[in-house]
């Protein structure tokens, strides 16, 4: 009579060392794909959110007041006394919210640096009534460089002081994912303004 023999010592083992092999390679793909799928995922939202700053920004700038109103300049632009790159200016395009209390606001943008990198603030004053200035709330953080360049007469500026605006602002921007920098840039004309 034949005996059934079963398995060796080596064939499980082989089986093993196989079977092993063809999981942590599956485990290795699955693992790239949910890590690129997670960087696609963060580049998204820091794309949808430099959308939403440079579209509202357009909307902003596109509706500039032109016209002083007091002695304040239209449009300015600078470092605050903490070394924060800020530019502001009138515009006719207020925030839904405040829209009731006038017509007329003076937008904010200001970049407040932090141990790592900045944070873009915006806050809004409405200039046909007596209310605060509201507070600045937080566009976004992760931003890793800001600047502004603006053109007059054909001459590019780094800062502006002028009574009259600008003809032309340009915006860079470069937000950090995950220690890397994404750059973004856009340039706006200002209707009006000759």
């Amino acid at each position: 009579m034949k005996r059934n023999r079963g398995f060796t010592l080596i064939e499980i083992l082989l089986a093993l060392l196989i079977g092993s092999v063809v999981l942590i390679s599956i485990y290795g793909v699955f693992s790239a794909v949910s890590q690129a799928r997670n960087r696609l995922e963060a580049e998204g939202d820091v794309y949808h959110q430099a959308r939403i700053f440079f579209d509202r920004l357009g909307s902003e700038l596109g509706s500039l007041r032109v016209a002083p109103l007091g002695t304040q300049a239209v449009f300015s632009s600078g470092h605050d006394s903490d070394g924060n790159i800020y530019f502001e200016f009138n515009t006719e395009l207020v925030s839904p919210l405040l829209r009731q209390n006038g017509g007329l606001s003076r937008v904010r943008y200001e970049v407040q640096q932090g141990d790592e990198s900045g944070t873009l603030y915006r806050s809004e004053q409405i200039l046909l009534t007596d209310l605060a200035v509201s507070e600045p709330l937080r566009f976004f953080s992760g931003v890793n460089d800001f600047q502004l360049r603006y053109l007059r007469n054909g001459n590019w500026q780094e800062t502006w002081t002028g009574k009259k605006p600008p003809q032309l602002v340009e915006v860079t921007l470069e937000l950090d994912v995950d220690g890397r920098s994404i750059p973004f840039r856009s340039s706006f004309v200002l209707p009006g303004v000759k």
